[in-house]
């Protein structure tokens, strides 16, 4: 049984729901951590941060439910190494359009001699040595999440989902839209249905389909359609629209 919350819950079918971190603060880990999020997803391809910042904010919401998954700025087996050495609990490549490309990413998240991931004594992820057991569990406790954010790539859907070792397979519909030449016109009725296509063939394949959403409400709608790893908002999004929703009401 893996120690991960996250994929604990989701290996039970549960349906998890996490925010986008976009800065750098700890703080603001925290109190989404208190809130209730089930993963923060620290963004290291279009935030702001860096490992050393990625680890203050994971040692922010130790001690709790909420686990820190990194998306990595591209498919690099070194950037995927750092970060899991600095102990994070998943793992996000962006762009993922084959079977090979998956492959690249499973490999780089294992050691050898099933993967090429680089060993070493002493890391945080290891508890800086006092965990020796850590390797032999590594992976079984590590969410393996890839995006595929275009028209070629969920046409690879069936092989990428055939991948021993991913766990999530992660829809982007703002790249997608703009590879269809219709950035961010999400209910424009083409990419809706390419964004369907990519949902049935990732349950089709038996992996767990992710994706964002607009609201709590759509969360709760993606839901029920077989969605269970939801992103409904950012740490950056979230706050502007509490404070826009308060002076709203003030203002009335």
């Amino acid at each position: 049984m893996t120690t991960n919350p996250l994929k604990r819950k989701l290996q039970a079918g549960q349906t998890c729901f996490g925010a986008w971190m976009l800065s750098t603060s700890a703080d603001m880990a925290e109190i989404l951590a208190y809130a209730g999020m089930d993963f923060l997803l620290i963004d290291h391809e279009h935030g702001q941060g860096s490992i050393d910042q990625a680890i203050g904010q994971l040692r922010a919401i130790k001690g709790s439910d909420c686990v820190g998954v990194l998306r990595v700025p591209t498919n690099d087996h070194v950037y995927i190494k750092r970060a899991l050495d600095a102990g994070v609990g998943g793992i996000m490549v962006p762009n993922v359009n084959s079977a090979d490309e998956a492959r690249r990413v499973v490999d780089a998240c294992r050691y050898a001699p099933t993967g090429i991931r680089g060993a070493f004594g002493g890391m945080r992820a290891m508890k800086y040595g006092f965990d020796p057991g850590y390797y032999e569990g590594s992976f079984d406790n590590l969410l393996v999440v890839v995006q595929v954010e275009s028209a070629r790539a969920i046409d690879a859907v069936p092989a990428i989902a055939a991948v021993e070792g991913i766990d999530v397979i992660f829809i982007g519909p703002r790249d997608l839209s703009a590879t269809m030449g219709k950035l961010n016109q999400f209910d424009d009725p083409e990419v809706r249905g390419e964004i369907d296509r990519a949902a049935k063939a990732i349950l089709a394949g038996g992996k767990i389909l992710g994706s964002t959403a607009a609201s709590g409400k759509v969360a709760k709608e993606m839901a029920g359609r077989g969605y269970r790893f939801i992103i409904p908002g950012s740490d950056v999004t979230l706050l502007g629209l509490g404070v826009r929703t308060t002076l709203a009401d003030a203002r009335s």
